[in-house]
């Protein structure tokens, strides 16, 4: 009988993409999508989380989120917005927001917290809004206080 070669392989490969499929971090199906213009003339999606469930969810326990893609968290209306690193697998930048997008604070390289009790970050004005994203993603936008970031129309996953 005639052995094919690279089969083992193949066969380790499908196995790797199935197993990277189930554990991918994929938001669930039926999440909005909106596009964010960011101070640099630059569009990124954004998952919305608008429901205290999603918002509670948020980052947690997510191996990563792709460079291009941000986190919205968005309120009904504006307050004290904190937020903690518990969960959290990586280290990310935080925008907060006032209701027309205007940046009112911001957080830069916030580590994961591997153990309770945890810091809360978050300014000490009132948010409507705010944003994460990779460590890195204020600065490569140009995201500083004062800036905008328009929150524009729904985005397509």
């Amino acid at each position: 009988m005639a052995r094919v070669r690279g089969a083992g392989a193949a066969a380790g490969l499908a196995a790797g993409l199935l197993l990277f499929a189930l554990l991918a971090p994929l938001p669930a199906a039926g999440v909005d999508w909106r596009w964010l213009a960011l101070p640099d003339g630059s569009r990124l999606k954004a998952e919305v989380k608008a429901t205290p469930e999603e918002r509670r969810q948020g980052l947690m326990f997510r191996p990563s989120l792709p460079p291009d893609r941000l986190m919205l968290f968005s309120y009904p209306a504006d307050g004290t917005r904190r937020i903690w690193m518990k969960n959290c697998r990586f280290a990310i930048d935080v925008a907060w927001l006032d209701a027309d997008g205007r940046v009112v604070g911001t957080a830069r390289s916030l580590p994961p917290c591997p153990r309770m009790p945890c810091p809360e970050y978050g300014p000490d004005v009132p948010a409507r809004h705010f944003v994460e994203g990779t460590e890195g993603w204020l600065e490569a936008h140009g995201v500083v206080e004062g800036t905008r970031i328009g929150l524009g129309e729904a985005a397509a996953p």
